[in-house]
């Protein structure tokens, strides 16, 4: 992942969260000054693995990002409210969630 010229918030919540996931066993980050690579393990789940437990859980997914570990969701809930979710992509957790207005 490349981190271009962007805010400066955007880059301070890319870096915590790398650096919060790589105190984690089997993900390597290389340090390189121009750019991050984080080593996804194999057994992280799959984006249809990660949308059938919301399914289940009465989630209706719109859209699913990843971005190395971590899996931004955005969809309905039950509710039929728009929800954003960030998920662990290593077991499943739901990190954060958010409701759009």
């Amino acid at each position: 992942m490349t981190i271009g010229k962007g805010s400066r918030a955007a880059r301070a919540a890319l870096v915590a969260a790398g650096l919060a996931l790589a105190g984690t066993a089997g993900v390597v980050v290389a340090q390189n000054a121009s750019e991050k690579v984080v080593k996804v393990p194999d057994n992280v789940l799959s984006v249809s693995e990660i949308e059938s437990r919301l399914s289940a859980q009465g989630i209706k997914v719109k859209e699913i990002e990843v971005r190395d570990l971590i899996a931004e969701v955005e969809g309905y809930d039950a509710q039929g409210r728009e929800i954003e979710i960030v998920v662990d992509r290593r077991n499943g957790e739901i990190l954060a969630h958010k409701f759009d207005r």
